[in-house]
């Protein structure tokens, strides 16, 4: 291992915390507008600890698993579009950001975000194979998108989380498309995060073992 390695798995473990750290955000925070910041902290504090695991490793018989990291982010579809995604996420002259807010929906049909307040009455949904399906009527109001009061009770509404809106991301190496495109694109993020923190802690687990059998030489 380099010389210093101590020192910069501490910090390496630092960065993954960090990555823990913003994926809680992603999952958690109250503001729309918040949702590209976590995004954006968990694909930054991603590279760095990366970077930081490989730099402790570069050297004497550690090198050969400081080199499967980078075969890592290759042969993973979701490492690889993360590692691609992080100058992406943090640019600011082109390609929207786009976020999703908060909405209440009723029969697939109706929908309300932010603010809102409507009364329903003699709404009818008709499906392909022509049956027609009557939605509730009554009063709705919504607050920041989650359901907030009415005469129509919460059990008939569908409540749906804000999320960040992934694309592919164009590169000079290429266009990365978004890797889940079968999950919900509601939780493509919060999956592609959760599954970059997962793989760092255990990657981290197997520096600090290493780093122990170094010292015990």
């Amino acid at each position: 291992m380099r010389h210093g390695y101590e020192e910069i798995l501490h910090n390496a473990a630092q960065e993954v915390d960090y990555v823990a750290d913003f994926l809680d955000d992603l999952k958690t925070v109250e503001e729309t507008r918040k949702l590209w910041r976590a995004w954006s902290g968990v694909l930054d504090h991603y590279v760095k600890a990366v970077s930081a695991l490989r730099r402790a490793t570069d050297q004497g018989k550690s090198k050969g698993w400081s080199d499967s990291l980078l075969a890592d982010q290759k042969s993973d579809p979701l490492l690889q579009y993360a590692f691609q995604s992080r100058d992406h996420a943090s640019h600011v002259f082109e390609d929207k950001r786009e976020a999703i807010p908060r909405a209440v929906s009723i029969g697939g049909m109706i929908s309300l975000s932010g603010n809102s307040s409507v009364t329903l009455l003699n709404n009818r949904v008709v499906g392909s194979d022509g049956s027609v399906r009557k939605l509730p009527d009554g009063t709705l109001s919504t607050k920041d998108g989650r359901y907030d009061a009415g005469s129509i009770p919460i059990d008939a509404v569908n409540e749906h989380a804000h999320f960040v809106v992934l694309k592919g991301v164009k590169t000079r190496s290429g266009v990365w498309s978004v890797p889940n495109p079968e999950t919900d694109p509601s939780n493509q993020a919060i999956e592609i995060a959760q599954h970059v923190s997962d793989w760092l802690k255990a990657r981290l687990a197997e520096a600090t073992e290493m780093a122990k059998a170094e010292k015990e030489k």
